[in-house]
């Protein structure tokens, strides 16, 4: 039980440091977009793993160690394989969504620049 609420208290502790860094950058800057996108500061190699981060964030928690598991060594091809696809994303994708996105009315998110950049004004909601 002592070990148990060692576990509870970082955890509690990191939660509280994640939330005073959100809540401190969240007064800093002056608007959402600001705050999303880091008002704009971040370069294309940073937007690029975020964008992967965020692409793998589910099946790299669940899926891939279970591959492994089953797999074993030779899952080791995955790791190459996102490496090369970050790299890409970076090279290819990252530096033109960052200019497209401001010309498309600012976007902040994906499917907002989708909607402006094909001027799809539907609301799906």
């Amino acid at each position: 039980m002592q070990q148990d609420w060692g576990i509870i208290f970082a955890f509690g502790l990191y939660f509280l440091a994640l939330f005073g860094i959100g809540i401190f950058h969240m007064k800093k800057e002056q608007d959402l977009a600001g705050y999303v996108l880091g008002g704009r500061k971040v370069g294309p190699w940073v937007s690029a793993m975020s964008a992967e981060a965020s692409d793998m964030s589910g099946w790299m928690l669940m899926g891939l160690p279970g591959y492994a598991y089953v797999a074993g060594v030779s899952a080791f091809w995955i790791a190459i394989g996102l490496a090369i696809g970050t790299w890409l994303n970076w090279l290819f994708v990252a530096k033109r969504l960052r200019v497209y996105t401001k010309i498309a009315n600012d976007s902040i998110t994906l499917p907002d620049f989708f909607e402006n950049r094909f001027r799809d004004k539907t609301d799906p909601w």
